[in-house]
């Protein structure tokens, strides 16, 4: 069933009163002055497990009556979602090609080699993106951005990365890696502590992402969300600063003279 051009100038309109109506709703609620409500939020699931935590339990002390929903999705999945009115936002890694939403830097953060600590590569005082034209790359599957990402850094420097496995989790990703099966790029803000794992950081220029929130065009939002994304914005400017494990980057040492 297709709706007619008058048809679908009513749906447009019943979303709007939809709407209205539950700002109405939300403002009714936030009267006396304590911000209650929905948010439903999408994020990636690179990010949900390190991000989040930094995040809802100091939203929830702030705002007790506001209940919020995680859906972990990939950048599509919560475009579609936003689009359609099911999420209020996304936390997604830039960039995105769609039109019609409004996207807000959070922070950037370093993407880091993670190899075995018998790999030869963790004797290399520096490492170059040339040290990896023949290694063996373990990647998220291709619906994941950071898989993506990590191919189009290897293509910037003139090669295909040679992969050997395509998981759905960073953490098998991971757990590959430690079992010397292979290389990857990992965002720092997933490091963990390992005997079995190193990271490190390539020369520069270093391959980076964007953490960003994205929501709807021209769409006005509840309070709650509106708090939501002032809180978002509080502790993106202060992540890389709390991002835990930090002190298990090897940094790249050049030979002294």
């Amino acid at each position: 069933i297709v709706p007619t051009e008058a048809g679908l100038i009513l749906v447009r309109r019943a979303k709007e009163i939809l709407t209205q109506v539950e700002n109405a709703k939300s403002e009714i609620r936030n009267s006396g002055g304590i911000i209650a409500g929905k948010v439903s939020i999408g994020v990636l699931p690179t990010v949900a497990p390190y991000f989040l935590t930094h995040v809802l339990g100091s939203f929830i002390e702030q705002c007790p009556k506001t209940q919020v929903f995680v859906h972990e999705n990939t950048t599509d999945q919560s475009l579609q979602l936003i689009e359609s009115g099911k999420l209020d936002l996304g936390i997604v890694s830039l960039p995105i090609r769609e039109n019609g939403f409004e996207t807000e830097t959070l922070f950037s953060e370093e993407m880091l080699l993670a190899i075995h600590p018998r790999h030869p590569l963790s004797q290399k005082r520096q490492i170059f993106t040339d040290d990896l034209r023949s290694e063996k790359f373990i990647l998220l599957q291709e619906d994941h951005c950071l898989g993506n990402q990590v191919i189009g850094f290897c293509n910037q420097h003139d090669f295909h990365p040679r992969i050997v496995f395509e998981c759905g989790q960073i953490a098998t990703v991971q757990s590959l890696v430690e079992a010397g099966i292979g290389i990857s790029l990992i965002p720092q803000m997933a490091i963990k502590a390992s005997p079995t794992l190193i990271y490190r950081q390539l020369e520069l220029p270093r391959p980076k992402r964007t953490i960003a929130v994205v929501t709807r065009s021209k769409r006005h939002q509840k309070v709650a969300v509106q708090e939501f994304l002032k809180h978002l914005r509080q502790v993106g400017k202060t992540f890389n600063l709390l991002a835990p494990n930090n002190h298990l980057i090897q940094t790249s040492e050049k030979p002294k003279a």
